[in-house]
């Protein structure tokens, strides 16, 4: 199956309008194919946006707990990461590490990349690298843990305070107490998270299984063995992110090459094209995000939030 599936405009007519008069043709088509891309319609800016999406993610999200740099730019609405553009970002779903996630994302393109240079949006279905992983691995764990260690200050990764949006220690242990994330303090000011998390749910609504995590983006392999060792060397057991089976083991590295492989070979993309409106189900699609050079403005909003401890899982082990 080729994603997304493409919605064009048969004139230049705002989005908001013609998704209130189609809504149940775009819900059809996100419901079958997991990625729909609005092209042609006629979106004046961030707010135009908003309104346009927000039936089909409600309740729009607030980008927290998160792994990646962004700037809001409307209610709900944020840059889409702003990670060092010379970087491919390979496809993931979003929040996956995280014990909340968005239901559905919408991108909103202001600013294409010039045409060959880069910066497409690869596109993989959940249910497809379900099939190839389990199908072709030896060891799979039933969960995977996200460890990370946040400074105040950015770099390596972003700071705690950018990651939860403040500066309140005392808000942001509120915040990992009730969403079940172990942290705790060190002395240095340095925020340690955990959480334990499925390798692979069923969706919530048609019940088919999506393999569903980070580990390939997390694990300290994530950039090749140089990296690795220089992390290894350089942090030790307080690296910036890694991640490790539910039971504290190391990851095969089998598994994670295999699932690297597969999320690039299953890969689909397009050229951005200013106006495009591209929506996911988050649960069944993963994105990421080709190199470019020059401008490029990706917009995006997530909405419908959905809590770990409501979604099946996928046990690969009796």
């Amino acid at each position: 199956m080729t994603i997304p599936r493409t919605l064009t405009a048969p004139t230049s007519v705002p989005l908001a309008i013609w998704t209130g008069q189609h809504a149940s043709q775009v819900e059809q088509a996100l419901a079958a194919t997991g990625a729909v891309l609005l092209r042609g319609f006629t979106v004046s800016g961030p707010e135009e946006f908003r309104h346009a999406v927000r039936p089909f993610l409600g309740n729009l999200l607030p980008y927290v707990h998160g792994a990646s740099p962004r700037t809001p730019v409307a209610e709900g609405v944020y840059t889409s990461t702003e990670w060092d553009s010379t970087q491919d970002i390979p496809p993931h779903h979003e929040l996956a590490y995280s014990p909340l996630w968005p239901a559905r994302i919408a991108f909103y393109c202001a600013q294409p990349p010039a045409l060959g240079q880069g910066g497409q949006t690869p596109l993989v279905d959940g249910r497809t690298v379900f099939a190839r992983v389990t199908a072709a691995a030896g060891e799979i764990p039933d969960r995977v843990t996200y460890v990370r260690h946040q400074t105040s200050a950015d770099g390596p990764g972003i700071s705690w305070r950018q990651s939860f949006g403040t500066a309140d220690k005392n808000e942001i242990s509120r915040y990992c107490t009730e969403h079940g994330i172990d942290h705790a303090w060190l002395s240095d000011e340095t925020l340690r998270t955990a959480q334990s998390l499925p390798t692979a749910i069923r969706h919530p609504v048609t019940g088919e299984p999506v393999w569903f995590n980070q580990m390939h983006l997390w694990h300290a392999s994530h950039g090749g063995p140089e990296r690795e060792e220089l992390w290894r060397d350089l942090f030790g057991d307080r690296m910036p992110m890694h991640a490790r089976t539910g039971g504290d083991a190391e990851i095969p590295t089998e598994l994670l090459t295999l699932t690297r492989t597969v999320l690039r070979e299953e890969s689909h993309q397009f050229d951005w094209q200013r106006g495009d409106v591209l929506l996911l189900d988050n649960m069944l699609t993963a994105h990421g995000r080709r190199a470019f050079q020059g401008e490029r403005t990706i917009l995006v909003a997530m909405g419908g939030p959905v809590a770990a401890a409501d979604v099946k899982a996928v046990t690969f082990h009796a």
